[in-house]
């Protein structure tokens, strides 16, 4: 299997372009190298889906660091079970419910804790100066329901286009237009009842 180099020199010869236009392989392209054996390629993938997926955690743990750590053992999951993912061009939103699933273990194994325990840890306030400066909107994104969170978040955060997101969620771009605007008009009307 060639590496993700080579398919991009191939595909950059084949369309007629020069090799000073970068090329950026799709998710489908990258978790297809993955499977072939490049683990450079799933570091790639890391890079394009490691803030969707601590926003995703976040909204779950409304702790920044255990946000972090769900995030990654979320990709550690997924790596392991990446032959299991049945089309890769859904990777994103495969990866958002694993990582959604592992911070809501992650929030019930804490609860336990505190049940089981007279002491209550102090939570950190350490957060990445990116997610703090968004922290208000991650806020109200929890607050939407997950299908319009995951579409707003693979649009916003990780910029792909709504015929992309249409793709790889199996649904109509229609329906993905829809569940933008319904989200956006939620996130306006909410943060314009945050007090400043």
């Amino acid at each position: 299997m060639p590496s993700t180099d080579e398919l991009a020199k191939g595909v950059l010869e084949a369309d007629g372009r020069t090799p000073a236009e970068p090329f950026v392989p799709s998710t489908e392209e990258l978790v297809k190298a993955v499977r072939a054996g490049e683990k450079s390629a799933f570091a790639r993938l890391v890079q394009l889906y490691q803030r969707a997926a601590i926003i995703t955690a976040h909204s779950v743990l409304r702790d920044p660091e255990r946000a972090q750590d769900a995030a990654q053992d979320a990709f550690v999951i997924a790596y392991t079970k990446l032959n299991q993912l049945r089309t890769p061009a859904a990777f994103g939103p495969w990866l958002l419910k694993i990582v959604r699933r592992r911070a809501l273990l992650m929030q019930r194994k804490r609860r336990e804790e505190r049940l089981g325990s007279d002491i209550l840890a102090a939570d950190s306030e350490q957060t990445s100066d990116w997610l703090q400066r968004y922290e208000e909107v991650v806020e109200q994104l929890a607050r939407l329901p997950e299908h319009e969170r995951t579409v707003v978040v693979l649009r916003y955060v990780n910029g792909h286009s709504v015929q992309e997101i249409a793709d790889t969620t199996g649904k109509p771009v229609g329906t993905i237009k829809k569940q933008l605007s319904r989200a956006l008009e939620r996130l306006r009307r909410w943060l314009s009842e945050v007090p400043s």
